[in-house]
């Protein structure tokens, strides 16, 4: 009878080991499940505060990316105006050079000469007359 009393002993101290581990365990299981809780709000605050910015933050790249791309059309019709404008006055000296390299200098040095020639009498004569 002393071993089944030794035997209800054991067995009533390891159920009492059990009951501990177990209020132990439970304590632990709240305290992660408050825990949890607790992260879960976190998140769920700084998703609320996050997501309006984020959105503001889209829709003001949304705003400038339409504004570059206004910008961009107008370069690219600004460019091709300065194009067009390069090409006529290209050719417009072009043909300058060409009528200047026509132009024969030295009949044209010969003829002031002659003129000079010409009018030094005149306005030495002017310039006796009122002086």
């Amino acid at each position: 009878m002393n071993a089944e009393y030794g035997n209800a002993q054991n067995t009533e101290e390891l159920l009492r080991q059990l009951l501990a581990w177990q209020k132990k365990e439970a304590r632990h299981a709240r305290v992660a499940a408050w825990v949890s809780v607790l992260m879960a709000l976190v998140i769920l605050a700084a998703l609320v505060l996050a997501v309006p910015k984020a959105v503001e933050l889209v829709r003001k790249v949304e705003t400038t990316v339409g504004k570059v791309d206004r910008m961009t059309a107008s370069a690219q019709e600004l460019i091709g105006n300065a194009n067009e404008m390069v090409l006529k006055n290209t050719d417009a000296v072009t043909e300058t050079i060409q009528k200047l390299n026509e132009v024969d200098f030295e009949s044209l040095n010969n003829t002031i000469h002659n003129l000079d020639d010409a009018v030094r009498p005149l306005a030495d004569l002017a310039r006796k007359l009122t002086g």
